[in-house]
């Protein structure tokens, strides 16, 4: 049986580059999953829960948003962080992205 979704928003299937940034130090990541409130990240490090970190995420080529998050669960191959901070432009280019990848979704044959 599968568990109902708790989520407000529903997580979308994303393969996106990106760069974690805390202070001085960056680290390249990979964005598995996203909503406009969150992304399932996939980083080298293991980050504590609560760090908060600056997020740039390529969408489209050459087309980037930013955002600050907070880490907000760990496990062995990715976190869960929560978006904290964003402009409403960038907010505004991940909610069409999002749209887009979701009409996708909705277009391919089931296996």
């Amino acid at each position: 049986m599968k568990n109902a979704e708790l989520r407000s928003e529903p997580r979308v299937a994303v393969s996106c580059c990106g760069i974690l940034r805390l202070g001085d130090n960056a680290a390249p990541c990979h964005i598995q999953n996203m909503c406009s409130r969150g992304f399932l990240i996939r980083a080298a490090k293991d980050l504590p829960v609560g760090r908060v970190l600056h997020l740039t995420c390529e969408l489209y080529a050459g087309c980037s948003v930013e955002c600050t998050v907070q880490v907000r669960h760990v496990n062995r191959d990715c976190l869960g962080a929560r978006v904290i901070e964003i402009s409403d432009d960038d907010r505004l280019l991940c909610r069409r992205f999002l749209a887009e990848q979701q009409a996708a979704a909705a277009e391919r044959p089931v296996p």
